[in-house]
Parts: C-alpha cells; sequence; structure tokens
C-alpha cells in the first residue's frame, strides 16, 4: 500500500505474525534505475549516468533505501522475512534492473503492480493501465521472469473499465501466463482507470468473489491469492480453508442479496476454494490487533509472538526510540530528516534526558553516543550533507523553531499504531492524544518513542495487559474497511 507499507508498519505487523508475507509498498523502478549512478567507460567528462544495466549492477544502500529494505541485524534481532518487494514499471529494461536490485537485497519474491489506480501510478502508465497495455504487461512481466531466480508474482483485478467480463480477465491472465508467470494476486473488483479516486476504487466497484473464483478454476496449474474485502481472520479463514456451511453457490451473483452489503459486493467463501491464501490490506492498516493470532490460527504455531497490546508497543518503542533517537538533549543542529543510519554525524546526548521527557533512559548514560552505522552501515557523509541544504530542511526550519525532527518521521511513526485499539475501549483518547502530541513542537524533540508512551499513558492499563486471544472479543469485532 502506498505511503502506508512503510519499514515502520512492515516492523510492527511483524512484531505481529513471523511467518506471513508482506508487502512492500510499490517500487517505482524508475526511482532504482535514477539512483543507480554509474560512468560509462567512454565518457571523457567523467559524469554519472543512471543505469539499467543489470550486469554492472553494484548494489549500494542508496538503492537499498529506495527498495524498502532493513536486515534482522540492524533491528534488533527481528526478522523482516519473509517479504514481497512490489514493482511498479510499465518498462521491461527498467523492469529486470528493479528486480535484479529485489534479489540482491535478500527479498524472497518479487510481485509486479498491474492494478493500482492511483493517479500518481496511471498517469505514468503503470499499475492498473497495464490491465489494457497486455502487450506491455506481457513484456514487462516476461524480462523479470528471465532476470530473477526468486519467485515472482503480479497483483492485478477481475476487470479494468468496460473490459471486465470473464473472458476479458482470463485473456489477460493467459497472456501473463504465457510470459512466464504462474503466481498471482486477485483483487475481486474491478477497477476504473477514469471518474473514479483511488479510494472509490477500493469501495465503489463491487466485491465479486463469484468472478475471482471462476478465473482461478480456469488456471489450475497457477497459485493464486484473493484479496479485497477480507473482514475478520474468521473470514480469512472461511476463505482460504473453505471452513463454511454458506458456500459461494447459484444464488451469490453480483449484485448480491444474500451478502447484503454495499453495491451489492459478494465476499461468500467456498467449498474447497481454488486459492493457496488471502491478502489483507485494509484490516491491517485499521485494525492490526485482529492479525495476532495469524501464527496459531493459520500457520499451526503453538503461540503468537507477542502475548498483549503491551508488549506489541514496548517492542515498537525500543524500536522507534533505536532508529529515531531523541534529539532533546544534544547540540547538533542536524535535522532528523530520515533513519539515524541516513545521518551524517553521530548524535552526542548530554544527558540522560529533558525537563519535558522527564523520564530518564535506562539504555543510555550521560554523553552516550547513537551512530549512525549501529543501525544499518554509515553512507558517505558528501551523500548526506546537501539533503540538510535542500527544500525539505529549509521548510522545515521555517515552520518548526527548534524542532530537530520533521513531522513526516512522527507521522510515519505513529501511523502504525493508530488502529491498535480499534473496537476496544480508549481508542478515541488515544488517537486524539497521539495527533495533539504529534502537532505539539515541545514535545518533537523526545522523538516518536516518548510520544507513543505519553499516549498509552490515556488508556487504562487493563486495555493493554489483556491478552490478544481473549481481548474484549477481539474476534468478534466487526471490522468494516475505511477508505
Amino acid at each position: 500500500m502506498l505511503d502506508v507499507s512503510t519499514i515502520e508498519f512492515r516492523y510492527f505487523i511483524r512484531l505481529l505474525t513471523k511467518l506471513s508475507w508482506i508487502w512492500t509498498e510499490m517500487v517505482v523502478a524508475e526511482t532504482l534505475v535514477y539512483r543507480n549512478r554509474t560512468t560509462a567507460d567512454d565518457d571523457d567528462d567523467g559524469k554519472e549516468h543512471a543505469s539499467c544495466e543489470v550486469s554492472s549492477l553494484q548494489l549500494s544502500e542508496d538503492l537499498k533505501r529506495y527498495c524498502g529494505w532493513w536486515d534482522k541485524d540492524e533491528t534488533d534481532g527481528v526478522d523482516p522475512h519473509p517479504t514481497v518487494c512490489q514493482i511498479g514499471t510499465n518498462n521491461p529494461q527498467q523492469a529486470a534492473f528493479a528486480a535484479a536490485v529485489a534479489q540482491q537485497c535478500g527479498f524472497q519474491r518479487i510481485d509486479l503492480n498491474a492494478e493500482c489506480p492511483s493517479d500518481r501510478v496511471s498517469g505514468r502508465c503503470f499499475g492498473a493501465v497495464l490491465m489494457q497495455e497486455q502487450d506491455v504487461a506481457a513484456n514487462v512481466v516476461r524480462s523479470m521472469v528471465e532476470t530473477t531466480e526468486i519467485p515472482f508474482s503480479v497483483k492485478t483485478r477481475i476487470g479494468c473499465d468496460d473490459s471486465d467480463s470473464l473472458d476479458d480477465s482470463i485473456s489477460f491472465i493467459q497472456r501473463l501466463v504465457d510470459a512466464g508467470c504462474t503466481r498471482f494476486v486477485i483483487h475481486a473488483r474491478k477497477v476504473y482507470t477514469k471518474g473514479l479516486s483511488p479510494a472509490q476504487n477500493r469501495t465503489v466497484p463491487p466485491l465479486n468473489y463469484p468472478h475471482a473464483y471462476k478465473l482461478m478454476n480456469h488456471f489450475p496449474q497457477c497459485e493464486f491469492i484473493l484479496n479485497g474485502g477480507i473482514r475478520s481472520i474468521e473470514h480469512a479463514r472461511k476463505v482460504a480453508f473453505g471452513e463454511t456451511d454458506d458456500c459461494c453457490g447459484a444464488d451469490h451473483v453480483v449484485p448480491c442479496q444474500l451478502c447484503n452489503l454495499p453495491h451489492g459486493s459478494c465476499i461468500a467463501p467456498m467449498k474447497n476454494p481454488p486459492i493457496n491464501g488471502v491478502m489483507v490490506g485494509r484490516l491491517a492498516r485499521d485494525h492490526p490487533a485482529a492479525l495476532a493470532t495469524i501464527d496459531t490460527d493459520f500457520y499451526g504455531e503453538p503461540s503468537n509472538p507477542c502475548k498483549n497490546r503491551r508488549e506489541l508497543m514496548n517492542r515498537y518503542i525500543k524500536f522507534l526510540e533505536r532508529i529515531y533517537p531523541r534529539r532533546c538533549c544534544d547540540d547538533d543542529a542536524t535535522i532528523t530528516l530520515g533513519m539515524v543510519n541516513e545521518m551524517a554525524n553521530a548524535i552526542v546526548h548530554n544527558k540522560d534526558c529533558c525537563d519535558v521527557c522527564g523520564v530518564c533512559s535506562n539504555s543510555r548514560d550521560e554523553g552516550s553516543q547513537i551512530q549512525p552505522g549501529s543501525w544499518s552501515v554509515k553512507p558517505s557523509t558528501a551523500q548526506q550533507i546537501p539533503r540538510q541544504n535542500g527544500k525539505r530542511s529549509n521548510r522545515h526550519q521555517r515552520n518548526n523553531g527548534d524542532a530537530k525532527i520533521v513531522s513526516r518521521v512522527i507521522d510515519q511513526s505513529l501511523q502504525p499504531t493508530l488502529g491498535i485499539l480499534y473496537g476496544v475501549a480508549g481508542n478515541s483518547p488515544f488517537r486524539r492524544e497521539l495527533h495533539r502530541l504529534s502537532r505539539d513542537l515541545t514535545v518533537r524533540n523526545c522523538g516518536p518513542g516518548f510520544i507513543l508512551k505519553k499516549a498509552m499513558e490515556c488508556v487504562p492499563c487493563e486495555i493493554w495487559d489483556r491478552p490478544f486471544s481473549t481481548s474484549n472479543g477481539d474476534k468478534a469485532v466487526q471490522f468494516f474497511p475505511s477508505k
């Protein structure tokens, strides 16, 4: 999900499940090519140029960062795997280069986005547009399959604009199968490239599980993951394993009167479903606690990674304090525009806490240093210092006074936690306090970890300490996706 599946979000979800596959944000192949600066052998002026030559690829920290990669050793041993790197492009050469970068980073799978309706994507003729440009899509798939050795998939929808019949869907999937793809993620609703916003494209076109099942049955040699409309872990189990008495039969057609959902959507499971898994998006974003029992419910594990919300939040806070350390007790004027490994200089704390923090840290002594290389390999100083003189840095200094941490860092850090109390008492006060503190410049320099700690104080302790398995009927909470 664009602007959602950040490193922070994926780390937060990984604390909830060790075994589920997690997708990155869509990585634009053109961006990776632009960040790959090389000097041509026949170039006398010595200038660097963007290159998409796979044969000369040398994986840099810059390419890793733009690919959304992080290592287990960099984050207190929390393993990011298994992770899928999703790529967006319509250029076969750039697609091959991006796939090679993802493979060298260490991602276990690669996915091509052929369903995103965002203007930022469709305006550049990839994403959902690939469903209309089937020759282009086939060439892109072929180049990616031939370049990499790791599993490859395509995420798409059941239709695009007027091309929404079952024959149209079969024709598109067949083109991709002929190009070498045998794994697909099917979003069970069509997409409109014009007339609807991205948010409307996630809600207005009705979900059509019967159409998706028929499409999957036509390709028994392929692997399919169903996406769209998953409302709970119980619903996911029914869809994935066919554990249901109300199976998808002839009476379930769109518009579906039996499911009784907005826009006539049909999300009925079926017996012996032809799918290999299900994908959730907004359920993970808006109601992450619903995922807390995935490892036991889906994978047969004896236990889950976190027992309750407090354990989850404490582990996430430690992660934030590691990658976005507080800036209230140092004399460095450098602005935190990104993670600590992107900063040119080490952060030296003069004291354990400031007047705002008020709570001394047990993990740092007076004069302690947070080294950029302690979280990841330190980039070159020449690569980082110019960012402090850029538009973002100057705009921040004009509008935020003495705050050394930009609002984007705060918002990106807090966003994964916004739905942790969905359906539980204390949700609204917690979100209001998070919003208030995130906009309070007097606490900004204490870091996102401190803000999260303070916001947790407005919710009774028993809420945080209640086990996930019996947490106020977590499993029974009815989830209604937001836009």
